[in-house]
């Protein structure tokens, strides 16, 4: 029972707090450089808006659970193609501790699509507290 317990609420949530607020950190630095205009003069600016309100969306819907999936995948998209934006494909020489943040962003980003937001969320409210698939009410259906 404590098992499930951490594994169904506590493990998603903590795992949406760190990638929740790696989102909201990175979007909002973006965000106070004009609205997200100009953190970065290189970049049009309809691709800075499009990251930099990406990223702190994503990750406030992260935060509360909302859409967490869909989050996920723009927090990855948005890390994963700035990266590789800038580097192309010298990505692959860049020094271990250059990439390591960026490598566990995109892991932790997609083991949140893989897993759910969990139980202590606005998505695992919205199910109503409807067993999933297998579960006891499946099991008294076939009894």
């Amino acid at each position: 029972m404590i098992d499930r317990f951490f594994k169904e609420k506590l493990g998603p949530l903590a795992l949406r707090l760190a990638l929740g607020l790696v989102g909201v950190s990175h979007g909002y630095l973006k965000i106070m450089a004009a609205g997200g205009t100009s953190w970065q003069p290189g970049l049009p600016v309809a691709w800075q808006l499009l990251i930099s309100w990406g990223e702190f969306a994503a990750g406030l819907a992260i935060l509360l659970g909302f859409f967490c999936r869909v989050a996920a995948v723009v927090l990855v998209v948005c890390s994963a193609g700035t990266v590789l934006w800038w580097e192309g494909w010298h990505v692959i020489r860049l020094p271990l501790r250059t990439l390591e943040p960026i490598v566990l962003l995109i892991l932790m980003g997609l083991a949140l699509l893989f897993l759910g937001a969990g139980e202590l969320s606005f998505d695992g409210r919205s199910r109503g507290g409807r067993p999933s698939a297998g579960g006891p009410a499946k099991k008294k259906l076939a009894a």
